[in-house]
Protein backbone atom coordinates (compact mmCIF):
# COMPACT_ATOMS: atom_id res chain seq x y z
CA UNK A 1 0.00 0.00 0.00
CA UNK A 2 2.81 2.42 0.87
CA UNK A 3 4.49 1.76 -2.47
CA UNK A 4 1.24 2.43 -4.33
CA UNK A 5 0.83 5.71 -2.45
CA UNK A 6 4.38 6.74 -3.36
CA UNK A 7 3.82 5.87 -7.03
CA UNK A 8 0.57 7.89 -7.10
CA UNK A 9 2.24 10.94 -5.53
CA UNK A 10 5.17 10.68 -7.98
CA UNK A 11 2.80 10.48 -10.95
CA UNK A 12 0.99 13.62 -9.80
CA UNK A 13 4.37 15.31 -9.17
CA UNK A 14 5.40 14.50 -12.75
CA UNK A 15 2.32 16.20 -14.23
CA UNK A 16 2.08 19.06 -11.70
CA UNK A 17 4.30 21.63 -13.46
CA UNK A 18 3.42 20.61 -17.06
CA UNK A 19 -0.27 21.00 -16.21
CA UNK A 20 0.42 24.45 -14.75
CA UNK A 21 2.20 25.45 -17.96
CA UNK A 22 -0.86 24.51 -20.01
CA UNK A 23 -2.88 27.07 -18.03
CA UNK A 24 -0.61 29.99 -18.99
CA UNK A 25 -2.13 32.78 -21.02
CA UNK A 26 -0.13 35.08 -23.28
CA UNK A 27 1.15 38.22 -21.60
CA UNK A 28 -0.49 40.36 -24.28
CA UNK A 29 -3.86 40.30 -25.98
CA UNK A 30 -7.37 39.88 -24.69
CA UNK A 31 -8.00 38.19 -21.37
CA UNK A 32 -11.29 36.75 -20.14
CA UNK A 33 -13.49 39.25 -18.34
CA UNK A 34 -12.66 39.70 -14.68
CA UNK A 35 -15.08 38.23 -12.18
CA UNK A 36 -13.77 40.35 -9.30
CA UNK A 37 -12.97 44.03 -9.49
CA UNK A 38 -12.21 46.13 -6.42
CA UNK A 39 -11.13 49.72 -6.04
CA UNK A 40 -10.30 52.19 -3.32
CA UNK A 41 -10.16 50.84 0.26
CA UNK A 42 -11.23 47.33 -0.79
CA UNK A 43 -8.31 47.13 -3.23
CA UNK A 44 -5.90 48.47 -0.60
CA UNK A 45 -7.12 45.83 1.85
CA UNK A 46 -6.35 43.04 -0.64
CA UNK A 47 -2.81 44.35 -1.21
CA UNK A 48 -0.32 43.17 -3.80
CA UNK A 49 -0.76 39.57 -4.99
CA UNK A 50 2.99 38.89 -4.99
CA UNK A 51 6.19 40.28 -3.51
CA UNK A 52 7.38 43.70 -4.62
CA UNK A 53 11.03 44.12 -5.68
CA UNK A 54 12.02 47.12 -3.54
CA UNK A 55 12.85 47.96 0.05
CA UNK A 56 10.68 51.07 -0.31
CA UNK A 57 7.04 50.11 0.15
CA UNK A 58 4.82 50.51 -2.88
CA UNK A 59 1.67 52.61 -2.60
CA UNK A 60 -1.47 50.75 -1.56
CA UNK A 61 -3.37 49.43 -4.58
CA UNK A 62 -6.27 51.49 -5.86
CA UNK A 63 -7.45 48.99 -8.49
CA UNK A 64 -7.50 45.23 -7.92
CA UNK A 65 -8.73 42.77 -10.53
CA UNK A 66 -8.92 38.97 -10.41
CA UNK A 67 -9.72 36.60 -13.27
CA UNK A 68 -10.00 33.02 -11.98
CA UNK A 69 -10.54 29.71 -13.76
CA UNK A 70 -9.52 26.11 -13.11
CA UNK A 71 -5.77 26.04 -12.43
CA UNK A 72 -5.42 29.73 -13.28
CA UNK A 73 -5.68 33.03 -11.43
CA UNK A 74 -4.68 36.32 -13.02
CA UNK A 75 -4.29 39.47 -10.95
CA UNK A 76 -4.03 42.96 -12.41
CA UNK A 77 -3.30 45.42 -9.60
CA UNK A 78 -2.32 49.09 -9.84
CA UNK A 79 -1.50 51.96 -7.50
CA UNK A 80 -0.79 55.69 -7.90
CA UNK A 81 2.80 57.00 -8.14
CA UNK A 82 4.78 58.15 -5.14
CA UNK A 83 5.30 61.56 -6.84
CA UNK A 84 2.94 63.56 -9.00
CA UNK A 85 3.61 63.23 -12.72
CA UNK A 86 5.56 59.97 -12.43
CA UNK A 87 4.64 56.42 -13.40
CA UNK A 88 2.47 54.52 -10.97
CA UNK A 89 2.81 50.92 -9.88
CA UNK A 90 1.32 48.00 -11.81
CA UNK A 91 1.59 44.27 -11.18
CA UNK A 92 0.26 41.67 -13.61
CA UNK A 93 0.51 38.20 -12.05
CA UNK A 94 -0.57 34.78 -13.28
CA UNK A 95 -0.71 31.96 -10.72
CA UNK A 96 -0.82 28.63 -12.52
CA UNK A 97 -1.49 25.16 -11.15
CA UNK A 98 -4.00 23.34 -8.98
CA UNK A 99 -4.92 23.24 -6.15
CA UNK A 100 -2.04 25.58 -5.27
CA UNK A 101 -0.02 27.66 -7.75
CA UNK A 102 3.03 25.77 -9.01
CA UNK A 103 4.17 28.52 -11.42
CA UNK A 104 4.09 32.29 -11.17
CA UNK A 105 4.40 34.65 -14.13
CA UNK A 106 4.85 38.23 -12.94
CA UNK A 107 5.28 41.47 -14.85
CA UNK A 108 5.69 44.78 -12.98
CA UNK A 109 5.93 48.46 -13.86
CA UNK A 110 7.00 51.41 -11.69
CA UNK A 111 8.81 54.74 -11.88
CA UNK A 112 12.17 53.51 -13.16
CA UNK A 113 13.63 57.03 -12.87
CA UNK A 114 13.15 57.16 -9.10
CA UNK A 115 16.49 56.28 -7.37
CA UNK A 116 14.54 54.99 -4.35
CA UNK A 117 12.99 52.37 -6.61
CA UNK A 118 16.17 51.05 -8.16
CA UNK A 119 16.41 47.33 -8.11
CA UNK A 120 15.92 44.25 -10.23
CA UNK A 121 14.42 44.59 -13.67
CA UNK A 122 10.95 43.17 -14.04
CA UNK A 123 11.29 39.68 -15.47
CA UNK A 124 8.13 38.02 -16.85
CA UNK A 125 9.77 34.59 -17.11
CA UNK A 126 7.80 31.81 -15.37
CA UNK A 127 9.16 30.85 -11.95
CA UNK A 128 8.37 27.83 -9.82
CA UNK A 129 6.39 28.29 -6.61
CA UNK A 130 8.04 25.82 -4.16
CA UNK A 131 4.95 25.36 -1.98
CA UNK A 132 2.78 24.33 -4.93
CA UNK A 133 5.48 22.13 -6.45
CA UNK A 134 5.88 20.18 -3.18
CA UNK A 135 2.35 20.19 -1.75
CA UNK A 136 0.19 19.68 -4.88
CA UNK A 137 1.31 16.07 -5.43
CA UNK A 138 0.35 15.28 -1.84
CA UNK A 139 -3.00 17.12 -1.96
CA UNK A 140 -3.96 15.38 -5.22
CA UNK A 141 -2.07 12.08 -4.99
CA UNK A 142 -3.30 10.98 -1.55
CA UNK A 143 -7.04 11.28 -2.37
CA UNK A 144 -6.45 9.57 -5.73
CA UNK A 145 -4.66 6.75 -3.95
CA UNK A 146 -7.53 6.52 -1.49
CA UNK A 147 -10.05 6.31 -4.30
CA UNK A 148 -8.03 3.76 -6.28
CA UNK A 149 -6.90 1.49 -3.42
CA UNK A 150 -8.65 2.16 -0.11
CA UNK A 151 -12.18 2.36 -1.53
CA UNK A 152 -11.96 -1.03 -3.31
CA UNK A 153 -10.43 -2.59 -0.17
CA UNK A 154 -13.25 -1.18 1.94
CA UNK A 155 -15.86 -2.54 -0.47
CA UNK A 156 -14.18 -5.96 -0.41
CA UNK A 157 -14.24 -6.03 3.41
CA UNK A 158 -17.91 -5.03 3.40
CA UNK A 159 -18.78 -7.73 0.86
CA UNK A 160 -17.01 -10.39 2.92
CA UNK A 161 -18.80 -9.25 6.07
CA UNK A 162 -22.17 -9.54 4.32
CA UNK A 163 -21.31 -13.02 3.04
CA UNK A 164 -20.22 -14.14 6.49
CA UNK A 165 -23.47 -12.79 7.99
CA UNK A 166 -25.49 -14.93 5.53
CA UNK A 167 -23.36 -18.02 6.22
CA UNK A 168 -21.71 -17.99 2.81
CA UNK A 169 -18.04 -18.44 1.97
CA UNK A 170 -16.37 -15.07 2.45
CA UNK A 171 -14.05 -15.76 -0.50
CA UNK A 172 -16.38 -16.91 -3.29
CA UNK A 173 -19.91 -16.41 -1.92
CA UNK A 174 -20.91 -20.10 -2.12
CA UNK A 175 -23.60 -21.14 0.38
CA UNK A 176 -21.37 -23.11 2.75
CA UNK A 177 -23.46 -23.05 5.94
CA UNK A 178 -22.34 -25.47 8.64
CA UNK A 179 -19.11 -26.29 6.78
CA UNK A 180 -15.58 -25.50 7.93
CA UNK A 181 -14.17 -25.58 4.40
CA UNK A 182 -15.92 -24.29 1.28
CA UNK A 183 -16.58 -27.14 -1.21
CA UNK A 184 -16.54 -24.61 -4.08
CA UNK A 185 -13.15 -22.93 -3.59
CA UNK A 186 -11.59 -25.14 -0.89
CA UNK A 187 -10.80 -22.26 1.47
CA UNK A 188 -11.71 -21.93 5.10
CA UNK A 189 -13.55 -18.79 6.19
CA UNK A 190 -15.20 -17.36 9.24
CA UNK A 191 -18.59 -17.13 7.57
CA UNK A 192 -18.94 -20.84 6.84
CA UNK A 193 -20.19 -22.03 10.20
CA UNK A 194 -23.69 -20.68 9.75
CA UNK A 195 -25.27 -17.25 9.60
CA UNK A 196 -24.99 -14.84 12.47
CA UNK A 197 -28.21 -14.37 14.40
CA UNK A 198 -28.79 -11.12 16.25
Amino acid sequence: MGGALLVMVLIVAAVNVPFALTRMLPTSGAFPPATVFLDGPEAAEKGWPSSTPHDVAWSDPEDWQLTPSFGFRRYWVSAPPLQEGKNGFVMDVQHLGWPLPAIEVKQMWWDWGNPQLSGPESNPAPTLVPLGVVVNPILVGVPLWGGCFLLPCGLMVLRRAMRARRGHCVWCGFDASELAVCPECGRAGSGMMGPTHT
